[in-house]
């Protein structure tokens, strides 16, 4: 091992930046590099990462109310509606009423909505590997059922702070 690196193979002044930050900011800091990858691999298929994650949610969940999908990706329902009209008009999306509640929108994937997240799926495998590059296989499989545990603790539950019990 070099000095000036750790047994991580760091070099020793990042691992120091690094290694004292709480789990809340490493998040959010790897947050903002994965949404920087996924932003810039996304951009040839048109898409931004919030495009993106409206698209594929629609697709993993089938249509959903336009308030529950704003709750589901921790959008602003104000700032849903402009994101939303922005993917109906390019046809990727669909907006009805709800046929149990015509007050409620119902919003839903198009075949050509379909056809780019399949597209835009491969540019986001491709900015994942980049990102989990330091990461073994069996590393990236940990890491990614810690993360589903976590999605599905603080996130699935609804809201837009803690998770509501």
């Amino acid at each position: 091992m070099n000095p000036t690196t750790t047994a991580e193979g760091l070099p020793a002044d990042v691992a120091h930046a690094t290694s004292g930050a709480g789990s809340g900011l490493l998040i959010l800091r790897l947050a903002r590099a994965s949404a920087w990858r996924l932003g810039r691999s996304l951009a040839e298929s048109g898409l931004g990462w919030a495009d993106y994650a409206v698209l594929h949610h629609l697709d993993a969940q089938g249509p959903v109310a336009q308030r529950e999908l704003a709750a589901a990706l921790r959008i602003q329902p104000s700032n849903i509606v402009a994101l939303l009209d922005d993917l109906q008009r390019r046809g990727l999306l669909h907006r009805s009423p709800d046929p149990v509640d015509r007050r409620r929108h119902r919003v839903e994937l198009t075949p050509r909505g379909l056809a780019v997240l399949a597209r835009a799926t491969k540019a986001a495998v491709t900015a994942e590997a980049d990102l989990l590059a330091p990461l073994t296989a069996g590393e990236r499989r940990r890491l990614h059922s810690y993360l589903v545990r976590l999605t599905a603790h603080s996130c699935d539950r609804g809201g837009f702070g803690c998770a509501s019990r």
